[in-house]
């Protein structure tokens, strides 16, 4: 019991820190994608979903992802800021499927990263939310590196 009131406390103090550094990023759909890696590393630390190259990988390839098929959704609308809820849906759905499809094949399979490429498609191009997501993943992944001796599978 005592681990898991340990990790639960440092997932929440790991999510603050980042979420008061990176001040600005209000998108729930940002901080979601964040917040599902930061219970991922603290839930299961010791996985391979939790190591630097997925957190930090999956992450880099969902924003690679996502950046492509945003890319192409602008080309067919004109403005992806007036897609229409339908081509979201179907953009967004390919951007998952695709990053799952990209992570798979680079071994930097990291579940909570497909998010971010689903982000991208709803949130539109914004550095300010891939500089989150991808200083947040470095964050947690060194958070992990610190403390790994200290931290055990809940799972």
């Amino acid at each position: 019991m005592r681990s898991y009131l340990f990790q639960a406390g440092l997932a929440s103090l790991a999510l603050l820190a980042i979420l008061l550094i990176e001040q600005g990023v209000s998108n729930g759909i940002i901080v979601v994608t964040i917040a599902s890696s930061t219970a991922t590393v603290f839930v299961v630390p010791h996985s391979i979903a939790s190591t630097p190259r997925r957190v930090v990988g999956g992450h880099v390839t969902s924003v690679i992802v996502g950046l492509a098929l945003w890319g192409v959704l602008q080309l067919i609308t004109g403005d992806a800021n007036t897609a229409s809820n339908t081509q979201i849906d179907i953009f967004g759905a390919a951007a998952v499927g695709l990053s799952v499809l990209v992570m798979a094949t680079t071994n930097t399979e990291h579940p909570p990263a497909a998010g971010t490429a689903f982000g991208i498609i709803v949130v539109g191009m914004s550095f300010t939310f891939i500089a989150f997501i991808l200083s947040a993943a470095v964050i947690l992944s060194l958070v992990r590196a610190l403390l790994r001796d200290r931290l055990q599978n809940l799972l």
